[in-house]
C-alpha cells in the first residue's frame, strides 16, 4: 500500500513538472534561421509591431503579420506598421519548447516605434504551415506544396 502511494505521488510530481517544463534556447546558428538574420528582408504583406501584455516568451512586443490595424490615436503612437516593400531585419532566432505548445520558433528584431521608442520584438515563425511576412500567398502555397 505504501509503495503504491509513493509511486502515485512520484508519478504525479513527474507529470506536474513535465507539464510546467519550458525550454528556451538561442538557435541563431541553426541553418533554417541563420540565413534570415542580419540581412534585409522585404516585407510582402502588411504587418504591425504591437505591445502584447500577455506574451512573455521573449519580448513584450510582437510582429503580427497580415494586420492592417484600425487603432485609436494613442495606440498608433506606440506601434509601427510595415507596408509592402518595407525592409525588416532580425538579429537572433530563439526556440521555445513545452509540453503544452510543443516547439515554436521566434525571430527577434529591433526597431523604432512611431513614438520614437527603440524596442526589441519577436516574430512567431512556428513552421511551414503559416505564411511569413516576407512572402506572398502564392509563394507560401508553392513552398508548402513541396
Amino acid at each position: 500500500m505504501q509503495v503504491t502511494l509513493a509511486t502515485i505521488i512520484l508519478l504525479g510530481a513527474a507529470l506536474f513538472i513535465s507539464i510546467i517544463y519550458e525550454s528556451r534556447q538561442d538557435i541563431s546558428d541553426d541553418s533554417r534561421f541563420s540565413k534570415l538574420l542580419n540581412t534585409p528582408i522585404q516585407v510582402k504583406s502588411i504587418s504591425t509591431i504591437r505591445w502584447n501584455k500577455n506574451n512573455i516568451r521573449f519580448k513584450q512586443y510582437t510582429l503580427n503579420q497580415n494586420e492592417d490595424s484600425n487603432l485609436d490615436l494613442e495606440e498608433v503612437k506606440s506601434v509601427k506598421k510595415y507596408q509592402i516593400g518595407d525592409t525588416i531585419y532580425f538579429y537572433a532566432a530563439k526556440s521555445f519548447k513545452s509540453l503544452h505548445v510543443g516547439e515554436n520558433f521566434y525571430l527577434i528584431g529591433k526597431d523604432t516605434l512611431n513614438n520614437g521608442e527603440i524596442i526589441e520584438f519577436e516574430y512567431f515563425t512556428a513552421s511551414d504551415y503559416s505564411p511569413e511576412i516576407w512572402e506572398t500567398e502564392q509563394e507560401f502555397l508553392k513552398r508548402v506544396a513541396n
